[in-house]
Order: structure tokens, then sequence, then C-alpha cells
């Protein structure tokens, strides 16, 4: 009778081995007729269970269902596991470990630019959603988006480095990769990918003015000097690195530098009329910078003048260029009778030749004032200017007509 137990306890135990080996062969068998669902079921069994969880073979076909459930067309078997990409990866390393006969490891290495190309389709479709939420206003929401897309996009340059792929795939998802990072503001690592596109001379004109405007940004004007030189060497016939360095240049107040620039951004593009504003701006500095010399300033003055005249045949109703332009002209006015009021009382007739001066100069500031007014009726700054103007020169209906605008 014990013996008879003791038979029927090892048959017993027989076959519950034999049931649970034969969930691996029941995974492999669903997957193979396309029963992703059922599939799944078997396969997790057989991954918990102590008798096949040691095999090669189980994750072998773990790493490959799981793959197949992430890159699925269909909802239903996508939808299974929302971390099937990671389980699948986790799943081939796992087998390769166990494979000590290596039955399965060649397969795998051949599946591994699948996964890669997985997780580099992962990485496109998060940066699609995250485009929707940022056009519907959702900045959250398209950051956390973004940031997925990073993280997918790294993990498809892993696997690339780790089990090869062409050099031309890694350095492309490389450039996805920085572009990521500064989608979701991680600029330090938007930072690293772009120093090793420029090093590896990724042909992307781009990637020299994210790196610059990020050390801009940082307040490392040194290293975005650097990158943008560096793609203007690289690049001379590139408008808008030279334009971004401009930008820096501007900004840290290198009016030299920005000017020479400038005057070259105008021979790359000659019918660009922020580029002959900004090179009105630029010498407009130099015109209200006393420590220059009398002569530097009036030149500088003549080429402002120039400037935006230029910015202002090239673009209809340019609000910025008429408003500059008459501010450059009202201003040289207040600096001559400034220059009138410091005269002694008895030099009446050199101060009515600088007076006169001054008032031929808020004369030629009213037609872009005025235009400028007619662009933007609601610009106060304009309204003010004028009201003076027409006070200084006595143009009394009209200052009555502004003052009304302005609600005096």
């Amino acid at each position: 009778m014990k013996k008879l137990s003791l038979s029927v306890l090892f048959i017993f135990a027989t076959l519950i081995g034999f049931s649970q080996k034969n969930q691996v062969v029941s995974a492999f068998n669903y997957h193979r007729n396309g029963k992703l669902d059922k599939a799944k079921i078997a396969i997790d069994k057989a991954t918990v269970n102590e008798k096949t969880v040691g095999m090669a073979k189980t994750w072998y076909y773990c790493g490959n269902i799981y793959l197949d459930i992430a890159r699925s067309p269909l909802e239903a078997y996508k939808n299974l596991d929302p971390d099937a990409l990671d389980k699948a990866d986790e799943a081939y390393a796992k087998a390769l470990e166990l494979d000590a006969k290596k039955q399965y490891s060649e397969d795998i290495m051949q599946r591994m630019p699948i996964l890669g190309e997985a997780y580099f389709f992962d990485g496109a479709n998060y940066y699609t959603l995250g485009n929707e939420a940022k056009k519907a206003g959702d900045t959250t929401a398209a950051k956390q988006d973004y940031v997925k897309t990073l993280s997918s996009f790294e993990k498809a340059y892993e696997i690339y480095n780790k089990y090869g792929a062409a050099d031309s795939t890694k350095k492309t998802t490389l450039y996805y990769m920085s572009y990521a990072a500064e989608l979701a503001d991680d600029d330090d690592k938007a930072i690293t990918y772009l120093t090793q596109l420029v090093d590896i001379e990724y042909p992307e004109p781009g990637i020299y003015i994210s790196l610059g405007n990020l050390y801009k940004d940082k307040g490392d004007n040194e290293n975005s000097e650097k990158y943008f030189a560096l793609g203007i060497q690289r690049y001379p016939d590139n408008l808008n690195i030279l334009l971004n360095q401009i930008n820096l240049y501007l900004a840290v107040g290198e009016t030299d530098k920005a000017l020479k620039d400038l005057e070259k951004a105008a021979t790359l593009d000659a019918t660009n009329p922020t580029i002959f504003f900004a090179i009105g701006t630029s010498y407009d500095r130099i015109v209200s910078d006393t420590t220059q010399t009398d002569e530097v300033r009036e030149d500088a003055f003549s080429k402002a003048v120039d400037a935006y005249q230029k910015a202002i045949d090239l673009k209809e109703n340019y609000f910025d260029a008429y408003y500059n332009m008459g501010a450059i002209y009202v201003n040289k006015a207040a600096v001559i009778m400034d220059r009138a009021n410091q005269l002694d009382l008895n030099a009446v007739d050199e101060y009515t030749t600088l007076k006169e001066r001054a008032d031929g100069l808020l004369s030629a500031s009213l037609p872009y004032l005025q235009k400028a007014h007619e662009i933007d009726p609601a610009d106060r700054n304009t309204m003010i200017s004028l009201k003076e103007i027409y006070t200084r020169i006595k143009m009394y209906d009209d200052l009555k007509k502004i003052n009304a605008e302005l609600g005096m």
C-alpha cells in the first residue's frame, strides 16, 4: 500500500513537472499561431515556476513574445503590457546568461537590432504624443512624453552600441537623443550628446546653434562663442549660426563683433529685413555711447539710418524699424538741445543755430513715428514721442489729437 502511494506521488510529481514545462511549449505554440494574449499567460507562468525559471528556452520565448507584444499593430495585444519592450530586453539578457550551450544566443543577437528599432519607434511615438500635448497647451504632459522619448532613444542607442548596428543608425539615434533631451529640458544630457555629435562632425548645422545657446543660457559665454565659431567655420554660408552668434555678441555688449557678423549676414541674405534692423540697432548703440568720439558717433548715426531704411524698404509696416528710425532722430535732437541749453546766455546766434538743427531732426522723425503710430495705434511710447515733438515744433492741432488719444 505504501509502495503504491509512493508510486502515485512520483507519477503525480512527474506530471506536475511536465505540466510546468508544457507551459513553455504552450507559450511557443500560442505565439506561433499569433495568440499573444494566451502566449503571455503561459510564458508568465513559466518564468515564475521553479522547474522552468532556470531554462534558457523559457526566457528566449519570453523575449520573443514580449517583443511582439510591443510591436503588435493590434491595440488589444499592444496594451497587454505597457512595459513589454523592457521585459523583452530583460528576458533576452536572462536567456543569454543561462544559455551555456549557446542554443539561442545567435538568434537572440539577430533579434537585438529589431529590439533597438522597436525602442526607437517607441521614442518616435512618445515624441508625437508630446507634440500633441504641447499643441493642446498641456506643457506638463508634453514634458513627460518628451522624457519618455529621450529614455526610449537612449535605450535604442545602448542596444545598437552593445549588439552592433550601422554607424549611420547610431549617429542618427544620437542626434535624436540630443533633440529629445532639449525638449525634455535635460540641458546636461543635451550638451553631452550635442558635444559628441560635434566631435564626430555630424552633418547638421543646427547642433552648433543648440550647443551654443545651451551654454549661453548657462552664462558660459566662452563655450557659447566657441561652438558658434566652430559652426561658422564648418558652415561658413549658414546664416542661422551667424545670427545666433550675433545675438550672443549683442547680449554681452560686443558691438564691434556683432557688427562685423551683421555685415557678413547682410551679404548672405540681402533680402532679410531683420538683419538690417539688427545692423541699425547695433550702430544705434554706438551713437548712444558717449565714450566714442563725435566723428565715430556721427558715422554710426548715418549707418544706422541707412540700415533702418533698408529694413523698412524690405518689409511693409515694420513697426520696430519705423519707431527706431524716428527715435534715433529724436535722440540726436535731444543731444543737440542739451548742448544748446548749456551755452552762455549771450551766445544767441549759436543757440538759434543749434535749436534750428534740433527742430529739423524732430521734423525728420515725424514721418516715421506717425507711420509707427498708424501701424500700432495703441503703442503709448509712440504717442508720447509724437506729443513731445508736436509741442516742440508747435503743431498744436496734431498735439490736441494725440492728447485725446492719450486720454489727456
